[in-house]
């Protein structure tokens, strides 16, 4: 009977943060200003809530009835956040390439094991890509790490 209630809280918080970031300033697209990406971020959390309190409406009952947290394995949630918490310690230590790496691979095999190969392979290609968005293409300087890599 309550379902729709948070996705209003999300479709208000949304829209505030929205005429906040605009107040900010917005900038261009080439330009952006320093509300330009809260603004986004906004809109897609508004857009992303509507289509959730659509969905509320339209659901069946037996449907409705089901609780938002049922069926969470909090053993990988509670897993997963010690691990990124580990990542950001060790970050400035190892460095972001190392740091990434692992991370990668303990996401591969660690939550939903896969073969060595391709947790492997796949931590490499997602550190890869990272690397070249963030730092080749977007410039953010990132920490070398204990081995100055």
């Amino acid at each position: 009977m309550t379902q729709w209630i948070p996705s209003i809280f999300w479709i208000s918080i949304g829209i505030y943060v929205a005429i906040q970031a605009y107040l900010l300033g917005l900038g261009s697209f080439h330009q952006p200003g320093p509300g330009f990406i809260f603004f986004l971020a906004a809109l897609i959390l508004t857009f992303l809530s509507v289509i959730d309190l659509i969905a509320t409406f339209m659901a069946r009952s037996e449907e409705k009835e089901k609780r938002i947290w049922w069926g969470v394995q909090w053993e990988r949630v509670l897993l997963i956040l010690g691990v990124l918490s580990a990542y950001v310690f060790f970050w400035n230590v190892l460095g972001f390439l190392i740091s990434t790496f692992l991370l990668m691979i303990f996401l591969f095999k660690g939550i939903e094991p896969t073969r060595w190969w391709i947790a492997l392979v796949g931590g490499f290609i997602t550190t890869l890509m990272a690397y070249y968005i963030f730092k080749v293409w977007l410039a953010i300087p990132f920490p070398r790490g204990f081995l100055g890599v």
